[in-house]
């Protein structure tokens, strides 16, 4: 049980809000923990469900928290804003909303909020989430290790500057889908070679599994790595020729430079 004596309140219990929601309500006091959706349902379901309050508006939540994750669509955290402007002095508002910036969500409150914008990515619902915390610039020292032990609940944790938020994007936000569809590859490549597509996914899925570990854990270079299965004339060597040999490396990497420059201009839309 992490000890934060403060009061946490996530607007929006979407995949994302929920994934924090539930992942936080196993770390902290649940009774510090509140929720609001519009959809009142999908709240008082997760509620329930998590054992943590359930506020009846916006304005009612911000006014009950000292930290307020916003966790809502792109295009809906203006109106949030808006909504919650009046209960935003002194509290640490963290926006979880792709491509909206710090300075932007500071301008639209016009207060002494400290504002801190964080991507995390999928696997948060499983615990084992990729989270990069930019903060503003009235952001302290104090909040942004705030939202790092909150962030810590759902997984890893970096923080780097806003200016690579959309580099960010590219590489946890979207990359889970890179790794399914190289899971999917790889499974369908096990059911041509004659094993179950049951067999094949789980080969494919505990091989990356335990190949990110393996860098993660080790800290080499996953070509150092990849040179100790290689063996001279050996099956691997044979495989990782027809890889790149089809351009493998430089797909993924024309793969997250095009997901960047998506994310440049959806920001910019958003401004």
């Amino acid at each position: 049980m992490i000890n934060l004596n403060i009061k946490i309140g996530c607007l929006g219990t979407g995949n994302m809000g929920g994934a924090i929601l539930s992942r936080i309500s196993k770390k902290i006091n649940r009774d510090n923990i509140f929720c609001y959706d519009a959809d009142k349902l999908k709240a008082k379901s997760i509620a329930r469900k998590l054992r943590i309050n359930i506020s009846e508006s916006e304005s009612e939540l911000a006014g009950s928290c000292d930290v307020i994750i916003i966790g809502v669509k792109p295009d809906v955290v203006p109106a949030v804003l808006r909504t919650i402007k009046y209960k935003s002095d002194k509290k640490i508002i963290i926006s979880i909303a792709a491509g909206v910036k710090t300075e932007n969500i500071s301008k639209e409150l016009n207060s002494s909020a400290e504002i801190i914008r964080i991507m995390p990515n999928m696997p948060a619902l499983i615990g084992e989430g990729m989270s990069v915390i930019s903060s503003g610039e009235n952001a302290s020292e104090t909040s942004i290790a705030t939202a790092n032990a909150i962030f810590s609940c759902i997984g890893k944790v970096l923080v780097l500057p806003e200016k690579m938020m959309d580099a960010v994007t590219a590489m946890s936000g979207s990359g889970p889908a890179y790794a399914f569809t190289m899971i999917q590859g790889m499974a369908d490549g096990g059911v041509k070679a004659g094993l179950s597509r049951k067999d094949s996914l789980l080969l494919a899925a505990q091989t990356l599994l335990g190949a990110a570990k393996m860098v993660i854990e080790s800290g080499e270079d996953p070509i150092v790595l990849r040179d100790k299965i290689a063996s001279p004339g050996g099956t691997t060597i044979e495989a990782i020729h027809i890889l790149e040999k089809a351009g493998f490396s430089g797909i993924l990497m024309d793969a997250v430079e095009g997901a960047k420059n998506k994310s440049e201009k959806l920001g910019k839309k958003l401004q």
